[in-house]
């Protein structure tokens, strides 16, 4: 059934014909992304090479329509360096059509996990990731994030799989689905039977079904051991059902092996059982930025006869990779579990640890892994 398009698309519309859908880039529960060019996005543009998201068979009117609101956010939330943005659109009539840039490397989750392996390395040197590569990915993404709370909307399911990796590790936030304005009073709440990754989600967001920009600083957190540990899985050997009694009783992760000690402190910030007592994003940038910056003058200490000597060096023994640095025996593990955890579940363990969960709360997991999804 056709409609009129919203006034807030109007400027992104097309016409579906514009589309020539390629090959899948990456499926989910309800959604596909496909790469696509796109013609005649606007009259000075010629193609356009992209990403396109629809839904698929198993979604609901509910679900599909939940795309055009996705569409609506991303335009509210405008443009920012590393924010994902809306290229086009075709929300008019099914099948809606959210259209993005194509993102060379795709999501970051497996962006970092190729960097685990010393052939990637050689093949591309993107994946050359060793600590100043691992604090400009970490900083632009805590960069969109300020600029998404000072717009005052919030993430809802930041972590690695959400984020999207081009060239020259340009950095931009993606998949904002769950995102809320929080103008009204600071915070939303989940509603029921909504999925939940639980490794990434604040104690309020588990117990209590709160979502706000405080929640997303805890899952900033985890996005940063997900970055300094090159993709591994949080909270190893823990299962999802088993790990909020142990968050209650004040456990958190350890410093992940060549995590610097600053790094870790911000980590521990993140996590503070008390929204109110966390880091915020902007304070976080302040911290990134400056140790960006010492660490580039660290490097312009060096004479020319050093770097000269250095040069020869790496001429003979190869260039220096992350895994001259540490054997991939020693990486955090990636683990493939699956983290679906029913409310009952876990209702039922969190009683017999003497806690409990609030009605409004519904407690699942996703464990996302598909790329662009």
């Amino acid at each position: 059934m056709m409609k009129d398009v919203d006034p807030m698309l109007k400027s992104k519309e097309i016409h579906p014909s514009n589309i020539e859908l390629q090959n899948q880039l990456g499926r989910g529960k309800f959604g596909v992304v496909y790469k696509a060019t796109i013609h005649n996005v606007d009259e000075i543009s010629q193609d356009v090479e992209a990403a396109v998201k629809t839904s698929n068979d198993m979604a609901d009117l509910e679900e599909r329509q939940e795309l055009v609101e996705e569409m609506k956010l991303m335009v509210q939330l405008g443009d920012h360096p590393n924010i994902l943005p809306l290229l086009a659109c075709c929300s008019v009539r099914e099948p809606y059509y959210l259209i993005t840039v194509c993102m060379k490397y795709g999501d970051l989750l497996h962006f970092l996990r190729k960097c685990r392996h010393q052939e990637n390395i050689e093949k591309d040197s993107t994946f050359r990731v060793g600590e100043k590569e691992k604090l400009m990915i970490a900083l632009q993404i805590a960069k969109g994030m300020a600029y998404v709370r000072e717009q005052r909307f919030y993430h809802g399911d930041l972590a690695a799989r959400n984020i999207l990796v081009d060239e020259g590790l340009d950095i931009k936030i993606s998949d904002f689905g769950l995102s809320e304005d929080l103008y009204t009073k600071g915070y939303q709440r989940r509603a029921k039977e909504q999925m939940i990754p639980i490794k990434w989600c604040s104690l309020e967001t588990i117990l209590q079904g709160i979502c706000s920009s405080d929640a997303d600083i805890w899952s900033y957190g985890v996005v940063l051991y997900e970055v300094y540990t090159l993709g591994g899985t949080p909270y190893p050997g823990i299962e999802g059902r088993f790990l909020v009694p142990q968050l209650k009783r004040g456990y958190r992760m350890e410093q992940p092996a060549h995590c610097p000690d600053y790094v870790y402190e911000i980590m521990q910030r993140c996590w503070q059982e008390e929204p109110s007592e966390r880091i915020k994003f902007q304070e976080i940038v302040e911290k990134m930025d400056a140790s960006l910056v010492q660490m580039t003058d660290y490097v312009q200490f060096f004479s020319e006869d050093e770097l000269m000597i250095m040069a020869e060096d790496e001429e003979i023994n190869g260039p220096v990779s992350p895994t001259d640095d540490h054997h991939e025996e020693n990486f955090a593990p990636i683990l493939e579990e699956d983290d679906n955890v029913n409310v009952d579940d876990l209702q039922a363990i969190m009683m017999m640890d003497g806690f409990s969960i609030t009605d409004d709360a519904t407690i699942h997991t996703s464990g996302t892994k598909n790329v662009y999804v």
